[in-house]
């Protein structure tokens, strides 16, 4: 449900190990990398860098051990409503 609010029917997501189509694939690559990063609490770790139509933030998931697992940076399309069109996400931190 948060998913639909927050990105378009037609939304794209891309980044180095998984990507998605539409809400239900976006929801779907959710589902397969949740359980990697059980318990990891993901932030926003910069400003948000905005265009009329484009953002981009960085971020990183921080694991039980309060190291970060996982960093990058994201850039977004904004669709007329407000909503994400299409995300690329580019890693930083990658697991091993």
């Amino acid at each position: 449900r948060l998913i639909a609010v927050a990105v378009t029917e037609d939304a794209t997501y891309l980044d180095p190990m998984l990507s998605g189509e539409g809400i239900d694939g976006i929801d779907a690559m959710v589902a397969a990398a949740q359980p990697q990063f059980a318990g990891a609490v993901l932030r926003r770790t910069g400003d948000i860098g905005s265009h009329p139509d484009r953002i981009r933030f960085t971020w990183d998931a921080i694991g039980a051990d309060g190291e970060p697992d996982i960093a990058g940076i994201d850039f977004c399309v904004v669709a007329p409503d407000g909503r994400l069109q299409s995300i690329t996400g580019f890693f930083d931190l990658v697991p091993e």
